[in-house]
């Protein structure tokens, strides 16, 4: 997932339903959402604009793909602003549906901690990726896992593979909190499954502290449809730790080079991933990131 320029793709506007549909009750682990930037104004290195994808148009996405349960993942064009994650957790109609994830920096106070956690927010994205402009340095990055143990929130770590292996040290003495790696780790396909990125990310998955996000093969791919260079690393990621995997769409897919893809295809990659297997996808969709971000029926 290295930097690539333009002209990028708006998202799907006509999504439908997956075949087979979903589960009953099936979660979205990662998407963002986006506002004029006269209301919610982006960073001043932000690395892209504000993209024309409303919570409301998440909302319409996720209620044709036949998704009940999202996740936002504030995006890295706001930084540490929160001020959309909250306004929008807190005035969601159906707030019990949804939770976020924050952008954690030495800013953030812990007055504004505790109103993201009562808004619903339980986990804080480290983004590694340089071209994000929001890679953190050590001492920040160990200074938010004492954070995270005290508030109990889970690490999802942006990461473009080295990125795993530039920081790995680091990573294996993190025993105490749950940690996800999000996006398959943004491997490259073309390397093969003995790469020593996904060597990392299958060795940490044996940990129970260790949660993987299983989204964006069609983004890595080198296909514009299909993505069968893929599915033998999205099998073998999950059959790492199938208790411990959830997925999202990474709606509306930002920096998008390609042909853009209808979101229910984002899903129909996942059943390939585990074979239409319908216990897996029960656990990936509904009950792993039931117990991940504590929802309820």
């Amino acid at each position: 997932m290295g930097r690539r320029a333009g002209p990028y793709h708006d998202w799907d506007r006509e999504p439908r339903l997956p075949r087979p549909a979903p589960p009953a009750g099936a979660c979205d682990c990662q998407f963002h959402i986006y506002a004029k930037a006269e209301h919610y104004p982006p960073r001043a290195n932000a690395p892209y604009p504000p993209m024309d994808a409303t919570f409301a148009d998440s909302r319409r996405v996720h209620a044709a793909i036949g998704f009940r349960r999202a996740v936002i993942v504030h995006s890295a064009i706001y930084g540490a602003d929160h001020r959309l994650l909250l306004d929008t957790l807190e005035n969601c109609p159906d707030k019990a549906s949804y939770r976020g994830t924050a952008n954690l920096d030495d800013t953030v106070s812990d007055a504004e901690i505790a109103r993201l956690s009562a808004a619903g927010v339980n986990a804080a994205r480290i983004n590694f990726v340089k071209h994000l402009t929001m890679a953190p340095g050590q001492n920040t990055v160990e200074r938010i896992f004492d954070r995270l143990r005290e508030i109990g929130w889970h690490a999802r770590l942006h990461v473009i593979a080295d990125d795993l292996l530039e920081h790995a040290p680091m990573l294996r003495k993190i025993k105490d909190v749950p940690m996800m790696i999000e996006h398959m780790g943004h491997v490259d396909f073309e390397k093969g499954l003995a790469q020593p990125a996904v060597t990392f990310m299958l060795d940490m998955l044996k940990n129970e502290n260790w949660w993987l996000l299983t989204s964006n093969g069609n983004r890595d791919s080198k296909m514009d449809i299909g993505y069968d260079d893929a599915v033998p690393f999205g099998a073998a990621l999950i059959a790492a730790a199938p208790d411990r995997t959830v997925w999202g769409t990474d709606w509306p897919h930002p920096q998008w080079p390609k042909r853009m893809m209808n979101d229910a295809e984002t899903v129909e990659l996942l059943y390939r991933y585990v074979d239409n297997d319908a216990a897996l996808i029960q656990k990936i969709l509904v009950d792993n990131p039931k117990r991940l971000y504590g929802f309820r029926d």
